[in-house]
């Protein structure tokens, strides 16, 4: 259960770091070859990782906005749902009401956890620090490069971190997207099975008198024919399903 919970974003993700080294052991004085060779790896590595944020973010926004337009669909069709099961059996309408709650707790959670990924506040990016400049003005090139392959590695352990939490939060949020689609689906074919079959609360009418049986009930005329009681509206006839006759 709890893994469960987690698969759909019910437990706090925790921010690890994927590396475990520490940048200030780069030695400063490796050697200009080196220095470059290894600057230019970490830059490609960082940009990397800059391009696989801007893939999530964009796939977040498509989910959120995949989830309102399925949440606003199943909002409309409540009203149709309570006109055509108006008839229906009491244990039906509590297992369609409960569906239908279950689908929309379940996108309400996936757009809940995609939005998570929109808190800035919750996300700190590092890149390499322009202090660097003034900071190393007056030392050698080969220096400030050394400097700034210890920003890259900082940056690239930090930032691969924090985009591990933000893809967590966008799979999380796919999770409850699809469960709550499988709940609709199974809403839908529950629905045909009851609007097809018609399965509907019987109701009973006990008759002491057949043959006196025209009365009047709070203005609704009832009349006897052929064994078949109907009530008659203003401008409808409705039949009852069931007649008691007591002679």
């Amino acid at each position: 259960m709890r893994n469960f919970f987690k698969a759909i974003g019910l437990a706090k993700v925790e921010s690890v770091n994927p590396y475990t080294y520490n940048s200030s052991a780069y030695n400063l004085t490796t050697g200009a070859t080196k220095i470059k060779a290894h600057k230019d790896f970490l830059k490609s590595a960082l940009e990397e990782e800059n391009n696989r944020l801007i893939a999530i973010e964009g796939k977040t926004n498509q989910l959120v906005s995949q989830t309102s337009v399925v949440f606003s669909l199943l909002s409309l069709t409540i009203p149709i749902l309570i006109d055509k099961l108006a008839d229906a059996n009491i244990i039906i309408k509590i297992i369609l009401l409960s569906l239908v709650l279950a689908a929309f707790a379940f996108y309400i959670l996936a757009i809940f956890n995609a939005l998570k990924n929109f808190n800035v506040k919750n996300f700190n990016y590092f890149v390499a620090g322009p202090g660097n400049v003034l900071d190393f003005m007056n030392n050698t090139e080969e220096e400030f490069e050394a400097e700034l392959v210890r920003d890259y590695l900082d940056s690239i352990n930090n930032n691969i971190a924090v985009n591990n939490i933000k893809a967590t939060n966008l799979l999380h949020s796919n999770n409850a997207f699809k469960i709550g689609n499988i709940i609709t689906m199974i809403l839908v074919v529950a629905i045909s099975f009851v609007v097809l079959f018609n399965i509907k609360d019987s109701k009973s009418i006990e008759i002491q008198h057949p043959e006196k049986v025209i009365i009047n009930d709070n203005g609704k005329n009832t009349i006897f024919v052929h064994d078949t009681i109907f009530v008659k509206h203003i401008d409808t006839i409705v039949k009852v399903d069931t007649i008691f006759i007591k002679k």
